[in-house]
Order: C-alpha cells, then structure tokens, then sequence
C-alpha cells in the first residue's frame, strides 16, 4: 500500500508505533482506543485512524 492509500497495513503500523507485538496492538485496541483494523487478510487499518490516535496522545490519552 502507497502513502496516498486510506489504508495502511499492520506491519506498517507496528514501525510507526515502535512495537514489535501484535499483542501490543491488540493490548492498544482493548485498553487504549486504539483503531479496530477495517480489513483482516491482510490486516489493515484506515490510516487517517491511526495519525488520529497517534495526535491525541496515542497510550496517554484520557479514555
């Protein structure tokens, strides 16, 4: 998937986040808002989700 694509896929994610987990991402989703992947072969999420959380504070914003 290029830049200009609404979706990024979840190894992408995972580089920009700085984990190495898929549970990391899952831990994210269940505890910290983090955005439901939209397709799930391959995951992928909506990328401008993911910049959304990533603004608001990402783990440290208010649930």
């Amino acid at each position: 998937m290029s830049e200009t694509s609404p979706l990024i896929q979840e190894s992408e994610v995972m580089n920009v986040l700085g984990i190495s987990s898929r549970q990391t991402i899952w831990n994210y989703t269940n505890q910290h808002n983090f955005p439901k992947p939209i397709r799930t072969r391959p995951k992928a999420y909506l990328r401008e989700a993911v910049n959304e959380w990533i603004i608001k504070g990402g783990v440290n914003q208010a649930s």
